[in-house]
């Protein structure tokens, strides 16, 4: 009997392809007429596929090969234009009938549109411009599995007449319920408000945004979704939109708050504008913001202790060797009145009785807060993960004094724990907790990062959802 590798039954072979990555199985084809065929014949049990509009024909023989199974689509727009437009009109929908159609998918979990800001961590990128038809009409086909849809660095376009809808036959089919407003209107920044109504009884759970995309009209129109609202800011150029965020607070709709690459001012906007009373605020999420703004975590302690279940502070090791660039001046909440200084992160802790995730990269933490943090929310807390720990109080003595946030500079090293203080955090922690050797961290979280590694881990978080 024959044990070369083209001669494995192709049922045990394609049990072994299927957990190849994409790029792995496009490879796989290569090999022999044999493995080929084990790929083709069960249809590419994909379900996630990720595209990338530069690569069209690339994508267009993705689509096709795995074209029944895909749950997942993550979509990067890479480049805009004619490609865009390409895709839009060719791939999203496939005019040509032996084509793989995502309007022919079933079930469809996710789906994501990820915009050349978001890749380049760029806010000056342009803007991707969707074809709001051929979206929407997805969304819709897909009602009742679709659970997660991100718009980030992308935003509709305005139809400008209803012969858009006859391009493709699946578009017109899907799209026969629908509405389609030739004006311009702020309230139809994400979804149509005229279609809203008749997507309340979807599975949407999880609908992320740009800050810059909502307005008071937009928010009204997604609140009536009852979805779990993501929103990210910092990563479009321009000025920031002044929101109603009572609206979100009436509404009682969840919000996670991203903020990305901001400069101080714009912790003030949140402060001022975000953060008002009553609003449903479950994560919040800032990266590479390079300062730990005490002010915004102290106003989400006060305000929203009883609903926030994640907080993710992350940055990169400062780029200075200068001792004075390590202490971060507390940026304290002008409506708090504290009688004494206390740690943020352990107020958090303290109050937060529903924190499930924690996560504190950039900034040391002296271990016996990290041991505070565990003992104070033991019975909710499901995730820690801080990096930069340290076992000696005198260690940092003149931000300790001071009451000051320090940083972690690239010059820092990182010292092991002593494995009784890991026994004792262990003791307290529903989850076995292990200090996370800094070399095994995300590229983007060590020094000198590259904007792609950065995008990658923005990219995560931000689809992590809370």
């Amino acid at each position: 009997m024959s044990t070369t590798w083209d001669s494995l039954p192709l049922l045990p072979l394609r049990c072994v392809l299927q957990h190849l990555n994409t790029d792995d199985a496009l490879a796989a084809l290569s090999t022999c007429r044999h493995w080929r065929s084990a790929i083709l014949l069960f249809e590419g049990h994909k379900e996630k596929l990720t595209l990338r509009i530069r690569q069209f024909e690339k994508t267009l023989f993705l689509t096709r090969l795995f074209r029944k199974h895909v749950r997942v689509i993550h979509i990067y727009i890479d480049n805009y234009g004619e490609d865009l437009e390409n895709f839009m009109n060719y791939i999203l929908p496939q005019l040509n009938i032996e084509h793989f159609r995502f309007f022919e998918a079933q079930n469809l979990r996710e789906l994501i549109f990820i915009g050349p800001s978001y890749i380049q961590q760029n806010p000056n990128e342009s803007i991707a411009k969707l074809n709001r038809i051929t979206a929407e009409s997805l969304v819709f086909k897909n009602l009742h599995s679709l659970q997660k849809l991100a718009l980030m660095g992308c935003e509709m376009t305005n139809v400008k007449s209803d012969n858009g809808r006859y391009t493709n036959k699946h578009v017109e089919y899907y799209s026969r319920h629908l509405s389609f407003n030739t004006i311009s209107s702020a309230a139809d920044a994400i979804l149509s408000r005229c279609n809203i109504d008749l997507m309340t009884c979807s599975n949407l759970q999880h609908l992320i945004v740009d800050y810059e995309q909502l307005s008071t009209s937009a928010l009204q129109t997604v609140c009536v979704l009852r979805v779990t609202l993501s929103v990210t800011m910092g990563l479009r150029s321009g000025v920031l939109p002044v929101v109603d965020w009572t609206v979100a607070a009436r509404s009682r709709i969840r919000i996670a708050l991203n903020v990305v690459s901001v400069n101080p001012e714009v912790f003030d906007v949140i402060l001022h504008n975000v953060f008002v009373e009553g609003l449903h605020l479950v994560s919040l999420k800032a990266m590479f913001c390079k300062t730990l703004h005490t002010g915004v975590l102290q106003r989400a302690v006060r305000l929203y202790k009883s609903t926030l279940t994640e907080l993710v502070w992350a940055d990169a090791p400062y780029d200075s060797t200068e001792f004075f660039q390590r202490i971060i001046k507390q940026h304290a909440d002008p409506e708090e009145m504290t009688m004494c200084n206390v740690n943020p992160l352990i107020l958090l802790c303290w109050q937060c009785t529903h924190l499930r995730r924690l996560v504190v990269h950039g900034y040391w933490v002296w271990q016996y807060d990290l041991l505070g943090f565990v003992r104070l929310r033991n019975s909710s807390l499901q995730e820690l993960d801080i990096s930069a720990i340290y076992n000696r109080q005198s260690r940092f003595s003149t931000a300790i004094c001071s009451e000051n946030v320090v940083r972690v500079l690239t010059r820092d090293v990182q010292k092991p724990l002593e494995s009784e203080f890991i026994d004792l955090v262990n003791s307290d922690t529903r989850f076995p907790w292990q200090p996370t050797p800094w070399e095994k961290l995300h590229p983007a979280l060590r020094a000198a990062a590259t904007s792609e590694e950065v995008a990658d881990y923005v990219t995560r978080e931000i689809l992590k959802g809370p």
